[in-house]
């Protein structure tokens, strides 16, 4: 199974834990194809880099390094204008729709109320989780 996950759950799962946590570790044990495009980890970087997060530089750099390489990283070639109301998230849509994910994972209801893109599935992470059992 291919996921991209939101940027959310990415951030979420890394400095907190719970349903987010239990998806990374899924990632790290291999347990599905995590798709990331260099959009994606950019984002990813730039808000671990937060300092509401307390994380010293080389901690994200650490952090967002192992998440590459735990990752196909995709190159989209299509670019998106589905989520109005925060085109921010269309760089998702654009990495899951590259390699033909089957699912894209997110905790915003902008992605969320799509339900679906292209024939692939957007879910919550909760969602998600129970997929991997």
């Amino acid at each position: 199974m291919i996921a991209t996950l939101d940027t959310n759950v990415l951030v979420s799962g890394t400095v907190s834990g719970g349903v987010p946590g239990s998806i990374i570790n899924a990632v790290l044990d291999r347990q599905f194809i995590l798709a990331l495009s260099p959009a994606l980890l950019h984002e990813f970087e730039n808000v671990l880099s937060r300092s509401k997060f307390g994380l010293l530089p080389e901690a994200v750099e650490l952090l967002v390094r192992d998440m590459e390489s735990h990752a196909l990283i995709v190159y989209p070639t299509k670019r998106h204008q589905i989520v109005a109301d925060d085109p921010d998230d269309d760089a998702v849509v654009d990495c899951a729709v590259e390699p033909r994910a089957d699912v894209i994972v997110s905790g915003d209801s902008h992605l969320t109320e799509l339900n679906q893109v292209e024939g692939i599935a957007v879910v919550t992470p909760a969602e998600f989780l129970e997929m991997l059992k």
